[in-house]
């Protein structure tokens, strides 16, 4: 099966999003709130992002960052932002949900799922902090719905966890979920990460800003240099299938 390459970028406006698709971004991953990990942005933030670029935006949802467990009103107020992501265009989220044991919550899950019929799913980075990150991949493969997950491997950054990576990526391809590769990831970074792990999609943040920085602007030649980086490392691997 010839793997196809994804450049995905986190953005948190509009400017941030033009400047991704103009650099060659395929996906954009919608957050607020980036010095507390990534939070739901908001209604207006999505609205406006939705109608300014053509490529597909992922709305993160994540209502507060004390952890990946949720209450009964935290799922209310999920479900509520699910259904507007879709209303205001979004073509997909990311969300995550753990256990006190950090487990995948699969009844969380389920109830937000259900409000997200034709919406694209990933799973993000709350697998890195699960109890085993082969287990969750296992458990939210039988959800049906997750298309992907957003992972470090379970280290603090993917260029430290190339053989997690490496594993997670076969599994991910038994069980038809794909295995995204982010959290530290260079533009000079990518071949090697590509040719030893195998991943072909590519979650990027600081590494494609001036300065490397959440509090600078994306770089939009930066962004084009890590796509250029993901088509040149995968494209052996496309010679031979």
């Amino acid at each position: 099966m010839k793997r196809q390459p994804v450049l995905e970028v986190i953005a948190v406006d509009a400017a941030d999003a033009k400047a991704a698709e103009e650099g060659g971004a395929d996906r954009i991953e919608l957050v607020s709130a980036m010095s507390e990990g990534g939070l739901t942005p908001s209604y207006s933030v999505i609205e406006h992002v939705v109608s300014q670029v053509s490529i597909p935006v992922y709305v993160m949802i994540r209502p507060h960052s004390r952890s990946f467990r949720y209450s009964t009103d935290d799922i209310h107020v999920m479900t509520r932002d699910i259904r507007v992501a879709r209303e205001l265009g979004a073509a997909g989220i990311v969300i995550g949900a753990l256990t006190e044991d950090t487990e995948v919550d699969l009844i969380t899950l389920q109830l937000c799922m259900a409000e997200a019929p034709g919406l694209g799913v990933t799973f993000h980075r709350a697998i890195d902090v699960s109890a085993s990150p082969v287990a969750v991949l296992k458990a939210i493969s039988t959800l049906g719905t997750v298309e992907r997950a957003l992972t470090s491997g379970g280290k603090r950054t993917a260029p430290e966890a190339i053989l997690e990576l490496k594993q997670l990526q076969e599994l991910g391809q038994a069980l038809n979920i794909t295995v995204m590769a982010g959290a530290g990831i260079t533009v000079d970074g990518i071949p090697t990460l590509v040719k030893q792990t195998g991943i072909t999609e590519i979650h990027m943040g600081s590494g494609v800003r001036y300065e490397g920085s959440f509090e600078q602007p994306i770089n939009p030649q930066m962004v084009a240099e890590a796509k250029h980086q993901l088509l040149h490392a995968i494209q052996p691997y496309d010679l031979k299938e």
